[in-house]
């Protein structure tokens, strides 16, 4: 069976991520220490924003974006339904409402006009989220939320690496939020996620919340949860942050290939704002034989998924937060498949995918 995605480390990075590992474990300092600012510093040269906030999960870098920003009780967020569940999920934990836009039917992500239509004065923050890595079009996004006079937390946890006109994406928003889940493009051997922002004060709200709001040593200004990026974590990071481009690079080849191959099928792929480049975290088509391709792929050895099978806002955590349908939601969210794509997936590989969704829309006329 050919999977959707592989996580098999190449060796020669496997060899370095266990001297890496040895040498965490020989320096007998394993939380906010030296891997913790290395990595923060060289992840911050390679986004390209000032400050970088090591944390838990991506998921807390959603939340910890809003409380930093003063984003709470009360407060509303708009964003998108079309997303992981932890999205909506961050912005509870903020103590924050959800208020769940519709997208756009060609790229996928939010529809601005949308989110405009459900402007209020509680409405304090908009929270673009570039799905599979595909970037949103944050100029639309940034004189929106200019207008609005609104917050904007970028939610790039599928995104590391997604850039428009050459600036990556989590840089454009008050702050952006990653996630290294090991299935991301840059993924650690657990959880694992951080906050870029060039806001100084930003940044300083962030590093007290993720140490349980301790300024000093047992002194707290504030109580929250700690979520800390361990040094474990940050040096595996460290070693996967310098292939990172390359294997983005072999992600891009994989896309295009696809793309390139099945454009005479009836079914569509998401497409790319001008002048930007997806990070290409998934490669999703969008068919109204959906669920009869995937148990086809099955039947003939390649895997395949749906990312993500529910509309968020009708599910039973969220539910209470939806206003209205949301009607392209609804209608990419019933026709999207995951192919497989990996940096790592060979050539040979690939063309069978490519072969048997052929097959499957032959063998139907």
């Amino acid at each position: 069976m050919i999977p959707v995605t592989d996580l098999t480390t190449n060796p020669q990075i496997l060899k370095k991520i266990r001297l890496a590992i040895d040498e965490v474990v020989k320096s007998n300092s394993y939380i906010l220490s030296q891997q913790l600012e290395k990595f923060e510093s060289e992840f911050g040269e390679f986004i390209g924003s000032k400050f970088i906030c090591g944390v838990g999960s991506g998921t807390d870098s959603l939340t910890l974006s809003l409380k930093a920003l003063g984003i709470g009780v009360g407060d509303k967020v708009l964003t998108v339904s079309f997303t992981s569940p932890f999205t909506i999920i961050a912005i509870l934990e903020a103590g924050a409402i959800p208020v769940f836009c519709d997208i756009d039917p060609n790229g996928w992500t939010i529809d601005v006009a949308e989110a405009s239509r459900k402007m209020d004065l509680k409405v304090k923050a908009i929270m673009p989220v570039h799905i599979y890595g595909n970037p949103c079009d944050m100029k639309k996004v940034l004189d929106f939320a200019k207008d609005a006079k609104i917050k904007v937390v970028e939610d790039a946890c599928q995104a590391n690496g997604a850039m428009i006109e050459e600036k990556l994406v989590g840089t454009f928003g008050d702050a952006g939020a990653f996630s290294f889940y090991p299935t991301k493009n840059l993924g650690a051997f657990g959880d694992g996620g951080a906050v870029t922002t060039n806001n100084k004060s930003v940044f300083a709200a962030v590093k007290i919340l993720r140490h349980g709001g301790q300024t000093k040593r047992f002194w707290h200004v504030s109580a929250y949860p700690h979520s800390r990026l361990d040094e474990i974590q940050a040096a595996i990071l460290r070693v996967k942050l310098s292939v990172l481009s390359d294997e983005n690079t072999m992600r891009e080849k994989i896309a295009a290939r696809y793309r390139d191959k099945l454009s005479a099928l009836k079914l569509r792929f998401q497409k790319i704002i001008p002048k930007a480049k997806s990070a290409n975290h998934l490669f999703v088509i969008a068919t109204k034989e959906r669920d009869r391709l995937k148990k086809y792929l099955k039947q003939h050895g390649v895997g395949s998924d749906i990312h993500y099978p529910y509309p968020t806002y009708r599910q039973p955590a969220f539910k209470e937060f939806a206003d209205e349908r949301l009607d392209v939601t609804e209608e990419i969210q019933a026709k999207i498949l995951s192919l497989p794509i990996y940096p790592s997936l060979k050539e040979t590989d690939q063309d069978e995918v490519i072969s048997q969704v052929k097959n499957f829309f032959v063998g139907k006329k």
